[in-house]
């Protein structure tokens, strides 16, 4: 007689979970830790970027509005045919402008002068500033003073 004993069914015996984890491979904490680093130098720097992008887009902005009043004003200044020595000043929100007539020299008695302008504003570490020029006509009392 013989005697039959089972097989044990171990294979279908799930294993304690501790030994299923031993068994795999996984991330180990310096490396989650390296790639929290990279991560963060990656943020730091998109961060600078778009902090800088926005910085300058803001600077451009502000030229463009000293540019268009600046232009404004000069072209005010030519239709009123000023006198040479003629200084005028006034303020645009925080734009501060000053405008003024010189003669070109060697030109006098052509009844023609510069015609400047100088816009000012606060920037963030120091002021800026918008020149602009053009020639135009004085004022009939100037051409006949020289």
């Amino acid at each position: 007689m013989t005697l039959h004993v089972p097989q044990t069914l171990s294979a279908s015996v799930p294993a304690p979970a501790y030994q299923a984890v031993h068994g795999q491979r996984g991330f180990s904490l310096v490396e989650m830790l390296a790639a929290l680093v990279i991560l963060g130098l990656a943020l730091g720097a998109l961060y600078q970027a778009a902090s800088g992008a926005t910085r300058n887009a803001r600077v451009s902005a502000e030229y463009a509005i000293a540019t268009t009043l600046a232009e404004s004003e000069l072209d005010a200044f030519v239709i009123s045919r000023p006198d040479v020595g003629t200084t005028q000043r006034g303020r645009y929100g925080d734009y501060e402008w000053e405008r003024w007539v010189e003669l070109i020299p060697g030109r006098e008695e052509s009844g023609i002068g510069w015609m400047r302008i100088m816009v000012t504003w606060p920037g963030e570490s120091q002021q800026r500033t918008v020149r602009l020029s053009t020639i135009g006509r004085l004022s009939e009392d100037a051409f006949d003073a020289s």
